[in-house]
This record gives C-alpha cells, structure tokens and sequence, in this order.
C-alpha cells in the first residue's frame, strides 16, 4: 500500500497500490480502528471474504481475542485481513486515522459556517476528500480510552463537561414479565441498566463526524418498531421482546433503527441509527446489540456519546 484516501461520500477508505492501476475500496463495515489485539484464526488463505469469515464463524475460539482470516480480495491482487485494524494492519490502520483527521480539520476550518446550511453540507461532500501516504514506519500510537475504540475522528467541537452524576438511589430492577415459550427475555443487560447500574462502562465524548454536526436538528417521524436493525434474526427477536418490555415499564420515545435524537423528542442529534433508543424516567438511552466477533460496538458508543453525552449508552451481545 502506497497511501490511503478518505471522502465524505466515499463510504470507506480507498487503498491505493503499487501496480493497480485504480485504488481498492475498503468499506468502513470491515475497518475497526480500535482493535489493538487480535489473533489469525490459522494460516490459510481463503479465496474471498465470504469464504473467509464462514472459516471463522465455524471454528472454536481459543481465546477471548478478536480473530482475522487472511483472503484474496481486488479480484485476487492483494491479500487481505477480514478486518482493517492497528492489530491486523499497523501501518494503514495509523494512515487511515491521519486522513480522517486531516479531512475534519479541512472541513472544520474551511466551511465552518456553511455547515449548518444545506448548501454547505452538499460543497463538504461533494469537494472534500483528502489522500495521506502510509508512512514507512509501522508504529502506532494505540488509542487512549479517552478517544474511544471506535476510531471516529470527526471535525472537532467545543469539549462539553459532563457533571459527575449523583450517587443514584437503591431501587429494584423493572419487573421483566415472563416470556412466552419459545421467545427470548428481555435483555439482562438492559434491564440492570435501567436500575441505574449500566454494565456498559461510559467513555469520554469526543469531536463529532461533519455530517452530524450538519444534520437538520427536526426530529424524524416515528417509524413502526418492527423494523429489522440487521441480518440476524435472534437479534432482531431480541429487539422486538426489549421493545415490548420497555413498553410494558412505561418507557417513552421509543425508536428502531432511526437517527439519532435526544431526550424527550428535543432534537436530531446525528445521521447515525442506534438500534434502539428511548426515554426512561427523564434519560435518554441508546442500545446497540453487536455479535461476539463483530467489534464495531464501542465504534458506535464513541459516536453515539460525542452527539449526546448526557445519554446512557448500552452495548449488549447477541449472536
């Protein structure tokens, strides 16, 4: 890899090489620029991601380590990791976090005003997008728990101070009804939340990405919660029985799969889909269910917390 570019409307990350005539273009959904510590799931070469993350999917972990597969990806040119990352990709992983970084402080500072009109917003994607060369040398500075694990690195605000919260009162647990045969309970991680014990733990509210600082502040009208927030369907049924609980304890403002807002319907706060929120006694809460070997939860956590640190995150796990 020579260098690496990032756009706005680019949707990833395009990977310029020496002997392809075109960069390669790397979804943000297969980078995780907050994985420090993985392991190969073996030495094989599989022919295509597909192939590669089956592999995975049908072997034991060994270890609580995330885990790679390498395979043949730009039609067979480069041999790739199923996940961009400083553990897999050292080099590239540090080149991808200095573009974003170059491109939001262009865009901070070059269109600060036109940002918060629409005209704005379609100049910053249509015109922005930088290109970084990767640097000869592999080190790279891990991330520190301050900046989250996701590897957001949007333009840059004025930090909020988000005051210590009050030591919160015993209360019990939300009574969770029983389930009917055949259906899942409601999350335990989220009913232990709602009794003021998040077993998430929060992390620091960052700079936000431009197109969340440019989004129109209306809130979105209400979709039906049936919504599916991905492909797998036990995390879909988990929703939907979450979704249902919270109704039955008396949470308000519920959303699946729609953009993010603040407490009591006050504003869009992001282009971003929690795939759950809601208001619970006066706080607002986002949910994102992730699976054991995905990673990308505290990516969402970071800039979820950086659009609203006043709100309760939680990260749950669900195959």
């Amino acid at each position: 890899m020579t260098a690496v570019g990032f756009g706005i409307t680019a949707g990833g990350y395009l990977l310029y090489c020496e002997g392809l005539p075109l960069p390669v273009l790397v979804p943000e959904s297969h980078v995780d620029l907050g994985l420090t510590s993985a392991e190969p799931l073996n030495a094989s070469i599989y022919p295509d991601r597909d192939t590669a993350l089956t592999g995975m999917a049908a072997s034991v972990p060994s270890s609580r380590h995330s885990r790679y597969a390498y395979y043949r990806g730009a039609g067979g040119a480069l041999i790739v990791p199923t996940l961009f990352s400083p553990a897999t990709t050292p080099r590239i992983a540090q080149t991808m976090l200095e573009v974003r970084t170059h491109l939001a402080e262009t865009a901070q500072r070059e269109l600060k005003v036109l940002l918060l009109t629409l005209t704005g917003t379609k100049v910053l994607q249509g015109v922005f997008s930088r290109v970084v060369r990767v640097s000869a040398e592999p080190t790279l500075r891990p991330l520190a728990p301050k900046e989250g694990r996701g590897g957001e690195i949007p333009a840059p605000r004025q930090p909020v101070t988000r005051a210590a919260p009050a030591a919160p009162e015993p209360v019990s647990a939300p009574a969770a009804p029983a389930p009917a045969p055949g259906t899942p309970a409601p999350s335990p991680g989220l009913v232990r939340a709602l009794t003021g014990d998040n077993p998430t733990p929060p992390v620091a509210a960052g700079p936000r990405l431009p197109q969340d600082v440019a989004v129109n502040p209306k809130v979105p009208k209400l979709r039906q919660f049936d919504r599916p927030i991905g492909s797998s369907p036990s995390q879909n049924a988990q929703v939907q029985t979450d979704v249902q609980y919270l109704q039955d304890i008396g949470a308000k403002n519920i959303r699946v799969n729609q953009q993010q807002i603040t407490v009591r319907n006050g504003q869009r706060v992001g282009t971003n889909r929690p795939d759950l929120q809601f208001d619970y006694k006066g706080r607002r809460y986002h949910v994102e269910y992730d699976t054991p070997t995905s990673g990308r939860g505290p990516g969402h956590q970071s800039r979820i917390t950086s659009n609203d640190p006043d709100a309760e995150i939680l990260l749950l796990i669900e195959p």
